[in-house]
Order: structure tokens, then C-alpha cells, then sequence
């Protein structure tokens, strides 16, 4: 037999379909010169090539990672025996490892920088003190500062290699000092994310695979609505989670992916506008204790940054994080979603210690997008609660009518007093002996007293419907009913069916004689036509003209382009709609069901026993 080796300039693709058409029966090998112009080798780190899928209508320019002697990142080891001093490890350099203090039975938190970043970033500096701080473990921090730097696709190219060096690493810790890959956690920011990705695809080639790979708010251009081998998606780590924070698309200044890429995908607030952005330069700056570079990065990519700063404070944090799946923001923030279930299956933590949920390992665990809601400033995490204000269908409340207006709530329990809370955060038309539900945030109460609800008439001078000339614009309020989503507590605070008029605070507790709520009569024809929402009308159409589009042609980018088309029609309509007081969420439904304990204000719904041990579980981790 002979051996025929055959060296051609040709695509992979037209290699293979020569020798398979080659008649000789003599042939058993063929060994073939990939084509120069579309893949490169870098020795023990591979091949890449840049014809597809990592060429698309998503991808129009490519190009080839630079050489690695110019690209090698420094990989800095910190322990606890060693937190400030960088203990360099070399690639393929045993001796680098077995020189420094490396723990090898402690896990490893590989930590990695985004575009025009490196390793001595203060966010970097602050992950690894934290994670210190919380455990003995090998923290090392990458630094591809080299390879970063502009042009944005030259980095895009660079991170497949630097990837692969961080795979090449790992697979030494396991050769050289036996540290499984399964022990070892990728959390890489922006283009860093998508890095980890790259780092787990190459162990995947060689048969090992990463523990976990979290990424941060993954940067959105040149990856959103490609080919899962060329971003991160949930094949490339036994555990991926996603945080995204700044998920518009980048035509309206969005730098986050938007599409879901791992196991759990996080949205908190719903990914794209995160509170506590929108500050003025000078509040920026003033964030960053005066420091004009970092204030002016935090003023133009504060949803960006926001990812890695919740991921930081979550380390140690003895506040959950706590997210809820859903399908949709809208729905999550109506309070449709918000029972994590028996054994918690619809809750996890997002942040560090979203490995917690029980389940997450099994191979049929389908993936879940999730959402919560964060404060404004530090600290970021709050404890949810779904709020549901029910009007009262009194004959006094049902010849008034409705009127259109917004709830504030301010609520006071055991461990102090939470902000005043603006419900409906754009005004609505407010019916007799309907419920008005809302998730919202507050910091860690306790078990709750009671409540000062606040009603105020916001008139729309455009819409006739709502003005009030003859009679005072006021609401009857049967009740609120709260349901505390973390220490799966339920609490109701009577209103007597009293009137609010514009203005008005009042005190509302538990009260034995508190009247019951009548059954929601639904939305009459004037208050639909009053709360008739045209943003969502217009949004709701051109999401039908995005599934129609996205079965022609490259149906992921023709996608993505609507939804960018979706987020400036939204921009648009809202300069153009009714004036507002916020930007947020209309009527609710009412849970069905309480069971009132007597002589006190909380209410419990049906417990299982092993509930009281699941909520302090999962706050402590």
C-alpha cells in the first residue's frame, strides 16, 4: 500500500470531496495543505480559520490572531499566603507553577479584562480581594493588554488565541499538578466573556472541559446572532451563567450581547437600562472618588460595567441575588413570576454563587432566562416583593369611577424603613375593584409592620377622558397584599375601602375586620381605551415582522438587525408618547387564595416543611 499526500492551496471542504472521489483503491491516507489564505497555525495552540461560520453578514471583516510572542498574556496567581504580590505562571513552565503558592486541592477563579483593558484594572483588584476574602482559593488574574488594543476586530481576532493559551494552561495544572479543568472558573468581562468561551471550546477539542465559565455582560458586536462556536454558548463549561446588563442593541449604544449564551442568563432590571445610570458627568466622577478617566468610562459604559460590579459585590454578599425565571421582562415586572416553586426550581442566585442551584449539572435541565431587580447604588441587592394594590368595589367606589394617577409605597419592618417606592412607574387609569400588581425591591426589612401607601392624580391634558371637572379625582383602596419572595413570607394591609384623594398618605396594617375584596371586574371599555398602550402595540407587530424575517436567508442576523430596528422604534415612541412619570409596567393579576393567620399582620400561604431550611440555605451560601 502508499501513502498519497497531497499539497494544494484549497479549501478544507474541496480537499475532502477530491479524495473521497479518488477511485484508487491503493490510497489509504491522504494528507493535505490547508489553503494559507483562510487558516493559520500557532503551534501547540492550533489552527484558526476565518472562513465560516466565522465569516458572516454578522462578521464581514476577519482577520488572524497576531503571533503569540506578541499576544502571550501574563497570568498573575494571588492566594492568601500571597493577596498583593503577582506570581507569574508560564504556559508549558511547571516550574513557574511549582515555584509559586498555588493551593491544588482549592479551586481556580481565572479572571479576565475586556477590549482596550488590562490586568491592573481597580474592578479586577476589588473580584480578587473578594474572592479572598471568602475563601482560600487560587485567584490568577489574566492580562492580554497586549492584544486588547485597537482595532476592535484585530482584539476580536486575538481573543481565539488567548483563549486558547488559558485552555493550554489548564490542561497544565492538570498534566503537571493533577487540578481537574472541572475545578477551574472562567469569569471574563465584555470581550473577555466571549474569551472564555474560546477557553472552553479549546479543552472541549481535547477531550477535558471547564467547570464554569461566567460571563459578563458578553460583548455584543461581532458575536450576537453568530454561530455558537464562535461565541460563547453553554457547550463551552460544564456550568455557563450570563449576566446581562447593557443588552440594547449597539445601534442605539448598547455593548451586550442580548441573546441568551448559557445554562442561566440573567437580566436584571431587564438587561438594558440599569438604575443609577443616566448620572451627569460630574456625579460620575464624583462615584469614582474624583478620578476623571474612570468617571468618564463610568458615564459613557455604566450599564456595561454594572455586570462585573454586581458579580463583585454578590461574592460575599449575605444578600441572595435572588432571580426568578420568566418569560419576559414585562411579564416578570407585572408580578407574573414570582413563586420559586417547592424545591425552588424556578429561583436561582445570579453572581458568584449561581452554582448553588441544586439542579444545574443534570444533562435535561433546560436553559433559563431570569430576572430580578437591583438597587440604584451600593449595595445593588434587594429582596423582592410583589405588590398587588386592590380597589375596592364599593357603591360609593363604583359611582365615582376611575382615575387615572400613580401609587407610591413606603414599607416599615423589623430592620428599618425602605424608600419610597413609585409603583406604576407611568400613570394609569386606576378602576373600581380591580388589582394593580408589581414586583419591586426594597433592602432587607425583616418581617414587615405595615405600610404608608400615597396616591397622586397626574392629569393628561391631551386625553379628555381622564380630566376630572365637576368632582375631586380620587381612588378607593380595598387592601394591598404583599408576597416577600426570599423569605416566602405573605403579609396584607387593610385600606377599609377608604377614598385617597391626590396627595393623600395613609397607614395601612393588619386590621381583623378589614372588608373582603369583590371579584375583579376587569377593564371597562374606558379603561382600556385610556391605558391603551401604543409603544407595546407597535412593538408587539414588529416582533411578528421579526419571526417572518428570520426564516429568509441568514435568519440570526436579519434578526438581530429588527430587533435593532424594535429598540429605535421604542426610543421614538417614547419622546412621542403621553407624558410620563417613569417608563414601566401596567395592571397585574390578583393571586387567588390567602389564609390570614389571626393576631398579627403575616399572612402564610401553604408551606412545605423543608422551606424554612431552603430560604437561610440559600441566603448564606
Amino acid at each position: 500500500m502508499y501513502c498519497l499526500c497531497v499539497a494544494v492551496p484549497l479549501a478544507v471542504d474541496v480537499l475532502v470531496e477530491f479524495a473521497q472521489s479518488v477511485p484508487c483503491p491503493l490510497i489509504v491516507m491522504c494528507c493535505f495543505v490547508v489553503s494559507p489564505l483562510t487558516t493559520r497555525c500557532y503551534g501547540i495552540f492550533g489552527c484558526f480559520s476565518i472562513d465560516q461560520p466565522f465569516l458572516s453578514l454578522a462578521r464581514p471583516i476577519n482577520a488572524f490572531p497576531l503571533p503569540v510572542d506578541l499576544i502571550m498574556p501574563n497570568f498573575c496567581l494571588y492566594t492568601r499566603d500571597s493577596p498583593e504580590l503577582c506570581q507569574l505562571l508560564k504556559v508549558s513552565d511547571p516550574i513557574s507553577i511549582r515555584a509559586s503558592s498555588i493551593r491544588l486541592e482549592a479551586p481556580v477563579k481565572i479572571l479576565t479584562h475586556g477590549y482596550l483593558e488590562h490586568g491592573d484594572k481597580r474592578w479586577l483588584k476589588n473580584m480578587k480581594e473578594e474572592y479572598l476574602l471568602y475563601d482560600d482559593l487560587n485567584v490568577v488574574v489574566v492580562d492580554w493588554l497586549s492584544g486588547s488594543g485597537p482595532p476592535y476586530t484585530q482584539a476580536v481576532a486575538n481573543i481565539r488565541l488567548i483563549g486558547a493559551i488559558i485552555g493550554r494552561l489548564v490542561l497544565d495544572l492538570e498534566e503537571y499538578f493533577g487540578v481537574p479543568p472541572s475545578a477551574v472558573h472562567v469569569v471574563g468581562h465584555s470581550l473577555g466573556a466571549q474569551l472564555g468561551g474560546y477557553a472552553g471550546e479549546y479543552l472541549k477539542s481535547r477531550g477535558a472541559k471547564l467547570g464554569r465559565i461566567t460571563g459578563l455582560d458578553p460583548a455584543e458586536p461581532y458575536f450576537e446572532g453568530t454561530d455558537p462556536v464562535v461565541r460563547l454558548d453553554p457547550l463551552d463549561a460544564t456550568l455557563v451563567d450570563v449576566i446581562h446588563t447593557d443588552a440594547g442593541p449597539i445601534i442605539t449604544g448598547g455593548l451586550g450581547l442580548q441573546q441568551p449564551a448559557g445554562h442561566f442568563d440573567f437580566y436584571p432590571n431587564g438587561g438594558i437600562r440599569m438604575p443609577g445610570c443616566g448620572a451627569h458627568f460630574l456625579e460620575s466622577v464624583a462615584k469614582e472618588q474624583g478620578n476623571i478617566p474612570y468617571g468618564l468610562r463610568r458615564f459613557i459604559g455604566c450599564n456595561h460595567i454594572r455586570s462585573y460590579e454586581y458579580f463583585t459585590e454578590s461574592i460575599n454578599s449575605a444578600c441572595p441575588f435572588m432571580a426568578i425565571e420568566c418569560p419576559s421582562w414585562e411579564a416578570y415586572w407585572k408580578g407574573l413570576c414570582w413563586e420559586c416553586g417547592p424545591d425552588w426550581h424556578r429561583c436561582a442566585r445570579m453572581g458568584a454563587h449561581a452554582d448553588s442551584y441544586m439542579n444545574y449539572s443534570q444533562p435535561d435541565v433546560p436553559l433559563k432566562v431570569m430576572y430580578l431587580i437591583t438597587a440604584p447604588d451600593p449595595p445593588f441587592c434587594t429582596f423582592h416583593h410583589r405588590v398587588s394594590v386592590m380597589m375596592s368595589f364599593t357603591a360609593e367606589a363604583r359611582k365615582h369611577g376611575g382615575d387615572i394617577g400613580v401609587f407610591y409605597i413606603t414599607f416599615y419592618g423589623d430592620h428599618g424603613v425602605s424608600d419610597r417606592i413609585q409603583l406604576n412607574l407611568e400613570e394609569i387609569y386606576f378602576e373600581p375593584g380591580n388589582a394593580y400588581t408589581y414586583m419591586i425591591g426594597t433592602k432587607d426589612l425583616g418581617r414587615l409592620h405595615y405600610a404608608i401607601l400615597e396616591w397622586t392624580y397626574v392629569t393628561a391634558y391631551y386625553n379628555p377622558l381622564t380630566w376630572r371637572i365637576l368632582s375631586q379625582p380620587l381612588v378607593y383602596v380595598n387592601r394591598v397584599h404583599i408576597d416577600s419572595v426570599e423569605m416566602q413570607e405573605r403579609y396584607e394591609f387593610c385600606g377599609l375601602d377608604l377614598p385617597f384623594r391626590s396627595g393623600t398618605h395613609r397607614k395601612l396594617e393588619w386590621q381583623a375586620g378589614c372588608p373582603e375584596p369583590a371579584p375583579p371586574p376587569g377593564a371597562s371599555i374606558l379603561g382600556t381605551i385610556i391605558n391603551f398602550d401604543v409603544e407595546d402595540t407597535i412593538t408587539d407587530n414588529i416582533n411578528a415582522v421579526n419571526s417572518g424575517l428570520n426564516s429568509l436567508g441568514n435568519g440570526q442576523f436579519i434578526n438581530n438587525l429588527a430587533s435593532s430596528a424594535n429598540q429605535v422604534a421604542r426610543e421614538l415612541m417614547e419622546g412621542l408618547r403621553r407624558r410620563r412619570v417613569g417608563g414601566g409596567p401596567a395592571p397585574g393579576r390578583r393571586k387567588k387564595g390567602r389564609e390570614r393567620r389571626k393576631g398579627g399582620a403575616r399572612v402564610k400561604g401553604k408551606r412545605r416543611k423543608e422551606d424554612s431550611g431552603l430560604r437561610w440555605r440559600i441566603v448564606d451560601i
